[in-house]
């Protein structure tokens, strides 16, 4: 028992093996046990969420728009507040039984040879939601299932291939995901309300691949609960000058609050609240610093709280440059796509960049295995549209995906994208045709049929092969 209590008793140990031995005699068997239970407890979560996952069919909606659209980014933002409706906790059972994980869809812009196509991946319960949102905001609109473009890829296990190589990347925020990105409203002129629309750089370059080049550009979505506004909020707060309100985010408050209760329960027990009692000191509430704020920052603030006051989605955005060996061109196919993202940055709120951990491209040490692993685990986590697979997730908000994923305006002259040719139209309204296959009288059309004699013989000069 004294040595249970004694640490000293370590300095008697020769070897670490034997030290390893003592702490498990004496105690260390209960961290080793719990650790383990925790390991077990993870990978079984792991398990069943990746069995879930896989049992899950999807369908591959192909969109196309007509090409006089007129419609702004703003209709694609009542579409993904539509995509909201697939939010689901699920029970304690689907959750940690059957392994339910919360599912999402995923945006996706290819050039395959120059030839662009916006994409949408749904689980196929959900398609009607999909079709119905675009159809409501888009009535024009053509929607077409397709087989999936990147099953005639190589899979991440046949790279490398002798014939193709493969760029690819995550984009990262460079700040919290609270603050903003560039978005739709600021590339609209405000007095000639002429709207300069960021898909046309990014279509245009796409649109220049040729023959044995693709790229593919996807952004996972998940809708989320709105927990993650509180973040913001509390970064608002501290900028503004006031106490961040982070009860929920202390790990300790609530033993510390426990402890305090305790505490003055056996106080108030044994001396009598008029003699242990004193007097609550009130902590001094400072006034906001708004007033005090520069322009930039108040207009920082501004920005905060426009972005968490609309829906958010956990968000993962990839880029996937495949091509021929002898025509692949980097500057074209990754230098020029990340330049079009980045048209979404601010320099006073937030920005994309190019993640240096994941993408295809290292230095140094052991490059070729290391090059080999990153080309499989990012064509993996494109592949699977995962969220779980690579470093980086973010909440982005409806508008932030509407500016970065929205259809073109009839503006945009990239001549490669695939547009609906025709336009849908209705009947005419006062069309007669209730009582049209339903006559009283039989009708009579022997006479208005001519017999051959009647019809006559054809011109004696028509040319006959």
């Amino acid at each position: 028992m004294g040595d249970f209590l004694d640490p000293s008793a370590l300095t008697r140990v020769d070897n670490p093996f034997d030290a390893m031995l003592f702490l498990i005699q004496h105690g260390g068997w209960v961290v080793l046990v719990i650790t383990t239970m925790w390991g077990i407890w993870i990978g079984w979560l792991e398990y069943i969420r990746n069995r879930y996952d896989a049992s899950v069919e999807f369908a591959l909606l192909a969109i196309d728009i007509p090409k006089n659209n007129e419609q702004s980014p703003k209709a694609v933002e009542h579409i993904f507040s539509h995509f909201t409706g697939i939010q689901k906790h699920g029970t304690l059972y689907e959750r940690y039984v059957k392994g339910y994980n919360q599912q999402g869809f995923s945006l996706e812009i290819v050039s395959i040879e120059g030839y662009i196509q916006f994409l949408i991946r749904t689980p196929k319960e959900f398609r009607d939601l999909v079709e119905a949102a675009t159809y409501a905001q888009y009535p024009d609109a053509e929607i077409t299932e397709v087989e999936d473009y990147i099953d005639s890829m190589p899979k991440p296990l046949e790279l490398p291939h002798k014939d193709y190589d493969l760029y690819g990347t995550e984009f990262k925020l460079e700040r919290k995901d609270v603050y903003p990105i560039k978005t739709y409203p600021q590339w609209e002129h405000p007095l000639t309300q002429t709207f300069l629309d960021p898909m046309a750089s990014l279509l245009e370059i796409m649109s220049r691949f040729g023959p044995g080049e693709q790229l593919w550009l996807q952004i996972v979505i998940a809708p989320i609960d709105p927990e993650w506004r509180k973040r913001g909020i509390a970064l608002i707060r501290k900028l503004i000058g006031k106490k961040s309100e982070s009860k929920g985010t202390d790990w300790f408050y609530f033993p510390r609050e426990v402890s305090r209760g305790l505490t003055e329960s056996i106080t108030s027990s044994i001396i009598p609240p008029s003699e242990g009692q004193r007097p609550e000191k009130k902590e001094r509430e400072w006034p906001s610093l708004m007033q005090h704020l520069s322009p930039d920052e108040r207009a920082t603030v501004e920005a905060i709280g426009y972005k968490i006051a609309k829906i958010g989605f956990l968000s993962k955005i990839r880029m996937v440059y495949y091509a021929r060996k002898e025509v692949m061109q980097k500057s074209k196919g990754v230098n020029a796509i990340v330049g079009a993202i980045k048209q979404f940055n601010t320099l006073d709120l937030n920005a994309f960049k190019v993640d240096k951990k994941s993408r295809t491209k290292v230095y140094y040490v052991r490059v070729k295995n290391r090059l080999l692993w990153r080309q499989r685990r990012i064509l993996w986590g494109y592949r699977y549209r995962s969220l779980k697979r690579g470093r980086n997730r973010y909440v982005l908000n409806t508008e932030e995906l509407a500016s970065i994923f929205h259809f073109p305006v009839m503006t945009v002259r990239a001549p490669l994208v695939q547009k609906a040719q025709t336009k849908k139209s209705e009947p005419p309204s006062k069309l007669p045709i209730e009582h049209f296959f339903n006559t009283p009288e039989p009708v009579s059309v022997g006479s208005g049929v001519q017999t051959a004699e009647e019809r006559g013989t054809p011109p004696a000069n028509l040319p006959f092969a």
